[in-house]
């Protein structure tokens, strides 16, 4: 209940739409209670000759003053006018409804859809670690749209036949007690039968949304990799993998396909045995005199109105689960917390120098420690490199100058200020990031250059270019600047979209450079080059590089070795080379076939 009354909350907005909408259904449903009514008049009235009286009595007689009918078929033209008009009436009243209720469902499912995005981009790393992309997506297609039909279509229903058989009811007592307590013994049986029905429904519901989100990560997960699929011939793998998936859908849609048949069934016999029983007692009532036939006849139209809220229950709920079961997952991402807040008293300093200090920091993940008291200060204008084995925390040290992830224990500083008393965005924007993972976005490589800086002049993004030794292979394109990238990347190198990221960081002209293994995939002579360019302007910014090559390391003012999240070594490339130690053992793995290849000796500190 709760999803259902947040998924309720959201139409708060447009009460407006929502109440005219809902005001149209009880119109629409008090014109079409007046259709027995009408049937009545014309049994008892019209047909038969009598003088029944009562509402449709008087309606008539007050249409026909107006009309000014006078003749003999008086009585059938006016009931006629009568039924015209409601007809009219009812049409009207469905259009505007069923508009005003789409639109609303729109305009909600974009606000939601809208406010849910942007929540998704205030997590921090952490939520992404655990949650895939293809489950993500699903709950922003799929399960929005259930929601989407709830307010659309699931509101109007329970509007409408809630008033259908409350109203039918109500009318069904004023034409004769006894029609409508048979009609009422049918309602403990339906009510029974709806109850079990959304027992068994709901977790079927929630586990086929489950399995979407299953088999839209598995599909998402193999075409952004079909090029390894592909490479490897794993082919027919990954088919039966996905068959595999696809099939556990399958199974599910029967299982509830099942479940939909066994209770609509037999919700369609209780259904429909009002009618019978009607039929039956009130054929004795209207031969002995007890009731008109009209009034018979009245009181079987109204058993559809009745019946239909009650046979069509199974429909409802089942409605109603499917967006429950979606708005469970749904705000579920909406009331996940970021443990990395702006505080109310958040500073910035006005000139950001971009010293950064870390004191005794120990970072950890999922109860591991991966920094175990880390230390150390880097003034601007100096370069820090950070080496050591895979997974040994390199990337986690510059994660959290960013505050992508938080420090557990002790403080990570710039300017001498903690980052948690910094404004974060303030923060973010001036750290420029080379990551690990070269993402690009499907655009042109001038606006994913210019990412940062989107008001960046020509002059600066080809600077940047430059710098990043990215001009040379632009310059080689079609359209140059102007070329749209693949997904990802797709259609340029590795070596070519890590120069496009470097010159993305370059033109956010940042204080403090962040380059974490980022000429990994570029030739040994590309990457020098790009180290030269790099000292120009390298006095005004903090630098960090990340890097497994002595080559990207050794100019470094300092240079940090981890091992195993602590720090084993530390000192410039001539001091660490005289320890002997990590740093010695991969400068020799590295230039160990130098002096055979040169037929010059090595000679080392």
């Amino acid at each position: 209940m709760d999803s259902f009354k947040r998924i309720i909350g959201l139409v708060k907005p447009y009460a407006g739409k929502f109440i005219l909408g809902s005001a149209l259904s009880l119109l629409l449903v008090a014109a079409c209670i007046v259709t027995p009514y009408i049937t009545q008049y014309l049994v008892d009235d019209v047909i038969k000759g009598g003088n029944s009286g009562g509402f449709m009595a008087g309606a008539v007689a007050f249409v026909n003053g107006v009309l000014g009918y006078n003749g003999a078929d008086k009585l059938l033209l006016g009931a006629l006018v009568i039924f015209m008009a409601q007809a009219m009436l009812r049409a009207a009243s469905v259009y505007i409804r069923n508009t005003t209720f789409e639109r609303m469902s729109q305009d909600i499912v974009f606000d939601l859809r809208q406010s849910l995005y942007e929540h998704l981009h205030s997590l921090p790393y952490r939520f992404y670690d655990n949650h895939r992309i293809g489950e993500i997506m699903s709950r922003m297609t799929g399960d929005m749209d259930s929601v989407r039909m709830l307010i659309a279509n699931g509101l109007l229903v329970i509007i409408e036949h809630s008033a259908f058989l409350l109203g039918s009811l109500a009318a069904v007592f004023s034409l004769d007690y006894r029609l409508a307590l048979i009609i009422l013994a049918i309602a403990p049986f339906v009510s029974v039968l709806s109850w079990k029905f959304n027992k068994v429904s709901r977790p079927q519901q929630r586990r086929i949304r489950e399995q979407i989100a299953a088999l839209n990560t598995r599909t998402q997960e193999n075409i952004s990799g079909v090029r390894v699929v592909k490479a490897y011939a794993r082919e027919e793998y990954e088919k039966e993998a996905f068959a595999g998936q696809n099939r556990k859908h399958l199974d599910m849609g029967i299982e509830i396909t099942r479940t939909n048949a066994d209770y609509s069934s037999a919700l369609d016999f209780f259904g429909a045995l009002p009618a019978a029983l009607l039929l039956l007692v009130g054929g004795y009532l209207a031969r002995d005199g007890v009731v008109t036939p009209g009034t018979l006849v009245a009181a079987v139209g109204y058993i559809w109105m009745i019946m239909m809220p009650l046979r069509s229950l199974s429909n409802t709920i089942n409605m109603i689960t499917q967006a429950v079961s979606s708005g469970d997952r749904l705000f579920y991402y909406a009331d996940f917390g970021s443990e990395i807040k702006e505080k109310p008293d958040a500073v910035f300093p006005r000139e950001f120098k971009g010293r950064v200090t870390f004191e005794n920091v120990t970072f950890r993940y999922e109860d591991e420690a991966v920094l175990k008291n880390i230390s150390f200060d880097v003034k601007p204008g100096h370069t820090l490199a950070i080496m050591g084995a895979t997974g040994a925390g390199k990337t986690s040290v510059v994660n959290l100058l960013g505050r992508f992830y938080e420090a557990g224990e002790g403080s990570v500083k710039i300017d001498g200020i903690d980052v948690r008393n910094l404004k974060l965005k303030e923060l973010r924007r001036r750290i420029g990031y080379v990551m690990q993972e070269t993402f690009l976005f499907s655009e042109t490589l001038e606006n994913n250059i210019a990412f940062g800086r989107p008001d960046a002049t020509e002059a600066e993004l080809n600077e940047a270019a430059c710098a990043a030794c990215a001009t040379e292979y632009v310059s080689l394109l079609d359209e140059g600047y102007q070329t749209i990238v693949g997904e990802r990347g797709m259609g340029l190198s590795g070596g070519q979209k890590q120069r496009a990221a470097i010159a993305r960081a370059l033109c956010y002209k940042p204080k403090i450079l962040v380059l974490d293994d980022a000429t990994s995939a570029v030739d040994m002579e590309t990457e020098y080059a790009i180290q030269q360019a790099l000292k120009q302007g390298a006095e005004e910014r903090t630098t960090f590089v990340i890097s497994h090559r002595i080559s990207a390391v050794k100019d470094a003012d300092e240079i940090i070795v981890l091992d195993r999240g602590a720090i084993a070594e530390r000192g410039t490339h001539a001091e660490l080379l005289k320890q002997h130690g990590l740093y010695y053992n991969i400068f020799m793995d590295q230039y160990r076939d130098f002096e055979a290849v040169s037929g010059e000796r090595l000679v080392v500190g």
